[in-house]
């Protein structure tokens, strides 16, 4: 039962909530920086855009009507938006902030409704500079003042209906989490599994070249999709009446009646008892099993660490124990990995590049991901136990152990990697080629982790989640191990499908410092220094293929390996150095 006037309760909290996350973002630099950068240049984007077309409009009577496409695009971003925001549910807000003062002071209701409130909130910020532009330049294009209540109207409806269909299925995951022990056990693989699948089947939508994709217009059926008829109130442009309410009313069934089933599956979350996965099946493990077997290596199944005994295997265990019960830890690998796919599927569907492309990015991008994944914050993933670690293993078993679980993965790395290169219409040569790039790949990023780690580590633990006690690796850690496993890695994979655009780039460092100096010198020894940098970008340019494939491709394997067996050793050294303060 809410208390009485439990919906100001619920917007006073939502508000409250909101303002904390601004202040907190405000206080974080690095996260600052990268948010705003994510809004202001696809805005930036946007308002070209708008400068050069919108003009042409004003005064004229477009022959477009909504349609089906319309409908279903803006359907497919609101499916997408869903997903996104469960899964933020999921990781981060499955339980409100200071639950047990929160639980005991307002009912369920109140906390649900005040969550939803906060989140869109959130998002409508993030919004707001695409909307203002979208609102402006359709009053100017079509000399409509609706337009200017139109879309904050229906951005507010269609950003409101997400989040609250969002925080229906995140609770409902996180209750199948908390309460059904398959799920709590294996959610870690259940939850990538959910994701590869919901983007296998978005790209189907996004990418026209694959030979079955579907047209968005399949989905001009859901009547969320039907608000984009709302948006042209007022407009020459043809919409209709029926659709525009249809898209009213389902938004009000979307919002109401999820914001009803959220609170029902919240208050069965926080309420109920949580299953305890370590008691499961325990009446089944055998004494002989129990003997035999070490904990670890039970905690990690089906996973296990062949080759390798002693401290190391028990180091490479802790990091796949620690990556399976703290996935949220993890989640500095989706930035790039989202960047780099979104990148990819809009060279796609501009028709600037083809499935040749996804071989090559596959190849970095995986590869980078298995050499990332479990040693970019050594230090600060043993936390409170550091000072044992330091002195109960030696540095060679602690290393070898954080590298031993990316090697893991490498046969992963290497069959994905050889089906895209063949799906993208490679040869089987070049193909191979593209997989032993990428095993190389994680094999040169699983080696410079630690050691980038340990120059950076993370020892505070931030908020990811409900966890107090989740420690992702610093932002410059990543950034620095991004850089030096993605430049080489383009080259080598660009020697694969391009040798000439690398040979191109490779011999711009004579071209343009030659250019540079060219356009300030005014004879003696710039203008020579100068006609040799350019003589030597043209030596470059000038190589042949095969010769310029085996020579810079060689380079850069031996470079690799060399600076991979350094940093081994960087890390030995910065473990058996290291001082705690």
């Amino acid at each position: 039962m809410a208390e009485s006037g439990w919906l100001g309760h619920a917007v006073r909290m939502g508000w409250f909530d909101y303002r904390r996350s601004v202040r907190a973002i405000r206080e974080d630099t690095g996260r600052l920086v990268l948010m705003a950068g994510g809004v202001l240049l696809p805005t930036l984007l946007l308002a070209g855009l708008t400068a050069l077309f919108v003009p042409e409009l004003r005064g004229t009577d477009p022959e477009f009507s909504i349609n089906r496409i319309v409908r279903g695009t803006l359907a497919m971003l609101w499916v997408f938006g869903v997903f996104m925001l469960a899964q933020r549910t999921t990781t981060a807000h499955s339980k409100p902030v200071a639950d047990t003062f929160v639980l005991t002071t307002v009912s369920p209701r109140t906390a649900v409704i005040g969550g939803i409130v906060a989140e869109s909130l959130r998002a409508l910020t993030y919004a707001l500079p695409v909307g203002l532009l979208l609102a402006i330049a359709g009053t100017y294009a079509f000399s409509s003042p609706l337009t200017l209540l139109a879309v904050p109207l229906v951005g507010s409806l269609y950003v409101a209906s997400a989040v609250t269909a969002g925080r229906v299925l995140g609770y409902i995951a996180a209750w199948l989490v908390a309460t059904v022990p398959f799920v709590a056990r294996h959610k870690g693989v259940l939850g990538g599994t959910v994701v590869m699948l919901f983007f296998g089947g978005y790209f189907i939508f996004q990418v026209p070249q694959l030979p079955i994709s579907v047209s968005p217009a399949t989905l001009g059926v859901i009547p969320i999709g039907w608000l984009a008829d709302l948006l042209a109130v007022g407009t020459p442009i043809g919409w209709s009446s029926t659709h525009a309410l249809g898209g009213v009313a389902a938004v009000g069934v979307a919002i109401v009646g999820g914001g009803w089933l959220a609170e029902r599956i919240a208050a069965s979350l926080w309420f109920g008892e949580p299953v305890n996965v370590s008691d499961t099946d325990e009446s089944t493990v055998s004494t002989h099993t129990r003997g035999d077997q070490r904990a670890l290596t039970r905690a990690i199944s089906p996973l296990s660490v062949p080759f390798v005994t002693g401290s190391t295997r028990s180091v490479a265990e802790w990091s796949l124990l620690r990556a399976r019960r703290e996935p949220q830890r993890l989640n500095f690998l989706l930035i790039p990995v989202f960047g780099g796919g979104s990148a990819l599927v809009n060279m796609m569907l501009q028709g600037s590049g083809s499935l040749t492309i996804l071989g090559p990015a596959v190849a970095v991008l995986l590869g980078w991901i298995a050499g990332a994944a479990f040693g970019l914050n050594p230090f600060g993933d043993e936390g409170a136990v550091l000072p044992a670690t330091l002195t109960a293993v030696s540095g060679r078993a602690f290393v070898s152990g954080l590298i031993a679980p990316s090697l893991l993965f490498a046969p992963v790395v290497a069959v994905v990697t050889l089906v895209s290169a063949l799906v993208g219409g490679y040869g089987l040569l070049s193909a191979i080629a593209l997989t032993l790039i990428g095993c190389f790949l994680t094999v040169v990023g699983a080696a410079l982790a630690p050691m980038i780690g340990m120059w950076f580590p993370r020892y505070s633990a931030i908020r990811i989640g409900n966890s107090d006690e989740v420690r992702p690796p610093r932002l410059i850690a990543g950034v620095l191990h991004v850089v030096l496993v993605w430049l080489p890695g383009a080259a080598l994979v660009g020697l694969v499908a391009a040798p000439e655009l690398v040979r191109l780039a490779l011999s711009g460092i004579g071209y343009v410092p030659g250019f540079i100096l060219e356009s300030i010198a005014n004879g003696g020894v710039l203008t020579t220094f100068a006609s040799s940098l350019n003589d030597t970008g043209t030596t470059i340019q000038g190589l042949p293929p095969t010769a310029f494939r085996g020579g810079f491709g060689g380079l850069l394997i031996v470079a690799g390996l060399l600076v991979a067996q350094r940093a081994y050793r960087g890390a030995l050294r910065r473990f058996e150095t290291h001082e705690l303060h």
